[in-house]
Formats: structure tokens, sequence, C-alpha cells
């Protein structure tokens, strides 16, 4: 009885030691990415539009946006305070890989960009969703099967939707959310 209480108490001193050791040697690959939280989005949300941004009514979706099995966050609101007129905003925040990033969409309301929704309601702000797409639609339609084949989905129900797809590569400005219409 002794000895296997002394040899509990050295396996629980020498636990941190091994943990210690083996958080130095891992690598980003062998990370594992926690989902992203409540608190990493309001956080995001506070630095990438303002400390008052949580305070719009937002809509929030939770999911699997960049194809890693780890649940990400996007929330959507509209923004109204703006100088530019309203937009609607769409902040995606991900633990990619372990890594965390966010990056935040400025959609207008009728304006000539490709991008824009085409009617400001102020009865209803536009509506996400999500759509899984088959990986034909990927490679044939959207002329990339390596893209995640989720799309966060804007719809104001009068124009054609924006969708916004993970990219493991970033394009030439860095974003990794990548913008298509249909």
């Amino acid at each position: 009885m002794q000895n296997l209480f002394v040899a509990t108490l050295l396996l629980g001193m020498s636990l941190p030691m091994l943990q210690a050791n083996a958080q130095e040697t891992a690598t980003p690959n062998d990370t594992v990415a926690a989902p992203v939280t409540a608190n990493d989005l309001y956080r995001e949300m506070r630095i990438q539009a303002g400390q008052y941004a949580a305070q719009n009514r937002h809509q929030v979706l939770v999911g699997d946006f960049t194809c890693d099995d780890i649940n990400d966050q996007i929330v959507g609101w509209v923004d109204r305070d703006n100088p530019e007129g309203p937009f609607f905003d769409v902040l995606m925040v991900t633990n990619h890989k372990g890594q965390a990033h966010s990056e935040l969409k400025q959609i207008p309301f009728a304006q000539s960009e490709q991008y824009a929704l085409c009617i400001d309601d102020k009865t209803a702000p536009p509506v996400m969703s999500w759509q899984v797409n088959d990986p034909e639609y990927m490679r044939d339609v959207m002329g990339d099967g390596d893209l995640c084949n989720v799309a966060v989905r804007i719809d104001d129900f009068m124009c054609d939707a924006p969708q916004f797809f993970w990219s493991d590569k970033p394009s030439d400005d860095g974003q990794h959310w990548l913008f298509f219409r249909n």
C-alpha cells in the first residue's frame, strides 16, 4: 500500500513536467485548436468594430466554417454609425489549426459594389445562414476545389446573396474569407 502511495505521489509530481515538455516540443500542426467561445467573439467584436458594437442587435452562427472540425463563430449586425451610410457588418472569428484569426467584412446597402445588398429594410436585418456545398460545386462553379465547402450566406431576399468561403491560402490582401455571389 505504501509503494502505491509513493508511486502515485511521484507520478503526480512528474505529470506537470511531462506536460510542459510536451507543450514545448509540440509543433503548430500538433496543436488542437479550441473552439471559438462567446468571449472570444465579443472581444474581437469590440476590437474590430468598437466598444459599442455588441450593443447592436446581432445574430451569431456557430459551426465549422473552415473545414478543420473546430467550431468557429460568425456575427452580423446592421451598422448605422458609419458616415458612409449603413452597412451590414460580418465578423468571422476562427482558431483555425490553432491560430486565432478574425476578419471584418462591411457589406454596403444599395451601392454599386458587386457585393452590396439591395435594400436596407429598417424593420429586419439581412439573414445570415450557412450553406454546405458539394465538392463538385466548389470545383466547377467556384473554380477552386480546395476552398472549404461551407459558405456564410447573407440574404436580404431582394438580390443574389453574397457568400464567403474560407481559403487556407490567403488572397493578395491577406484575407482568408473569399467573396462569391451566386
